[in-house]
């Protein structure tokens, strides 16, 4: 059925001057319905399928699309559609609308009657557009896009909105377990139930402490100050639990400055007026008071430096070692609180020590010693100091993500960057096809192969991050 102008206008007028209370409210959340808004969607007054006028007034604000769909419920039979698969071009269910299973809709659909997804219902703003005249419901629902309701939504388990470009309004009552706005534009004319409501502009950290009295552990990390929603919305569509069976205690983050304990007893002040550089005592970023050490680090570009106790560790580049064969072993280790790491290379009676921020500044320093079983000393030395601060890491940082190493050769006419992760049996870098090996600890051995290459070739550790931002990490 064709929707013709002259025809499809007119009714469009009369159903305007009927509008009232929280449809109309929920109708204007953009800009108030008009018949203009309307009459622009008809190319040279030619009559449009119910789809052709979806597509002609979206992507767009709610009110043309919303307004529409109220009308064209009006001045078309109902007709009832299984949607049994994706939606992927415009579609228009002049009736009511079930899903069986997850839908997941990518461009303007309009139900003029009531929408049931036995599943988790996602979209893909800002291509889809939803609009429901009726009832909504579903098992979840994970909305980037421009969605209105004009009766009730009631989702079993989970809404979450993500962007904050487009907006989800629901005229009648929205009823969920848990509403996680996040940064989306979530209104609601009626009245909102919802177990546990995080309001737009929630911090991740904080969103993180309070879904720990709520959400299965696998849900939340405090360390990353995150929500693993594509994990909360798998589960719920497989059914699996999402929620704990009862209320647990709130889990709070430690912060990551050392804490009034660790710094007892310890001279900060007078430890940083002896730094190398300018160094200010609010500088101090890690603090072991059973043997004096701090490290202090300025954001923004100021080196590492390390007081071990009783002096500053001064920069190894100056010993000129040759330290571009393969390392005798490698010990990677990373802070429990924060992002600081250190990794400590033998070659033989050479320890090296890389000390750094993730993803940002980093030193190195160079121990030399009379022979391979000094150094071996000395690095056991190095593991039991800083056992229980730190974790110690492979491939993988506990609850982060994967360990990426970048080196950088700066010899050239321009610098040049590469990088490599170690990810199960797979040795993956930066501009070459992934090795397949056996197990872990091949594809580790092959690693130290990579970077003695990669030295040689005059590449040296640029930095270690644990949530990979260049190339390879995308």
């Amino acid at each position: 059925m064709l929707l013709a102008p002259h025809e499809f206008l007119p009714r469009a007028e009369a159903t305007l001057a009927r509008l009232e209370g929280a449809v109309l409210e929920a109708l204007s959340h953009h800009d108030g319905p008009s018949v203009e808004s309307l009459a622009e969607a008809f190319p040279k007054d030619a009559p449009l399928s119910p789809e052709g006028l979806a597509q002609a007034l979206c992507p767009g604000p709610l009110s043309p699309i919303g307004f529409a769909a109220v009308v064209m419920r009006e001045v078309l039979p109902p007709v009832d559609a299984l949607l049994d698969g994706p939606v992927s071009e415009a579609r228009v269910v002049t009736g009511n609308a079930r899903a069986p299973g997850a839908l997941s809709v990518t461009c303007p659909l309009v139900v003029l009657g009531d929408l049931e997804v036995e599943g988790v219902l996602e979209d893909c703003g800002p291509d889809s557009t939803i609009v429901v005249v009726g009832r909504c419901t579903a098992w979840g629902l994970k909305t980037s896009g421009n969605f209105l309701v004009l009766g009730d939504l009631v989702v079993r388990d989970a809404i979450q909105g993500i962007y904050n470009d487009d907006s989800l309004v629901v005229a009648g009552d929205l009823s969920t377990r848990f509403l996680d706005e996040y940064d989306h534009d979530v209104t609601c004319y009626g009245e909102v139930h919802a177990e546990h409501h995080f309001k737009n502009g929630r911090s991740g950290e904080e969103a993180a402490s309070l879904a720990s009295t709520f959400l299965v552990p696998e849900l939340w990390n405090l360390d990353l100050g995150a929500l693993h929603h594509d994990d909360l919305f798998e589960r719920i569509q497989r059914g699996e639990p999402v929620f704990t069976a009862t209320p647990q205690p709130r889990q709070v983050r430690e912060p990551d400055e050392p804490s009034a304990e660790e710094l007892e007893g310890l001279d900060i002040e007078g430890i940083a007026v002896r730094a190398p550089v300018s160094a200010r005592a609010k500088d101090v970023v890690y603090a072991q008071r059973k043997t004096g050490e701090v490290w202090l680090l300025r954001p923004g570009g100021f080196p590492v430096q390390i007081f071990d106790g009783q002096r500053f560790l001064e920069e190894g580049a100056t010993l000129a070692l040759d330290v571009k064969q393969r390392a005798s072993e490698r010990v990677t280790f990373w802070r429990r609180r924060g992002d600081l790491f250190l990794e400590m290379e033998r070659f033989g009676a050479v320890v090296q020590l890389h000390a750094g921020y993730n993803n940002g500044s980093k030193r190195t320093f160079r121990f030399a010693f009379e022979t391979p079983d000094a150094a071996v000393r000395e690095l056991r030395r190095l593991e039991a100091r800083y056992a229980g601060d730190f974790l110690r890491v492979t491939a993988l940082v506990p609850g982060r993500g994967p360990l990426e190493r970048e080196f950088a050769n700066y010899g050239g006419p321009k610098a040049e960057y590469t990088s490599a992760i170690v990810k199960g049996t797979a040795l993956i870098t930066r501009g070459g096809e992934p090795q397949h090996f056996d197990d872990e600890a091949a594809a580790l051995s092959a690693l130290e192969d990579w970077i003695a290459g990669r030295r040689q070739a005059g590449f040296d550790l640029k930095i270690l991050e644990w949530r990979p931002f260049g190339l390879l990490g995308a």
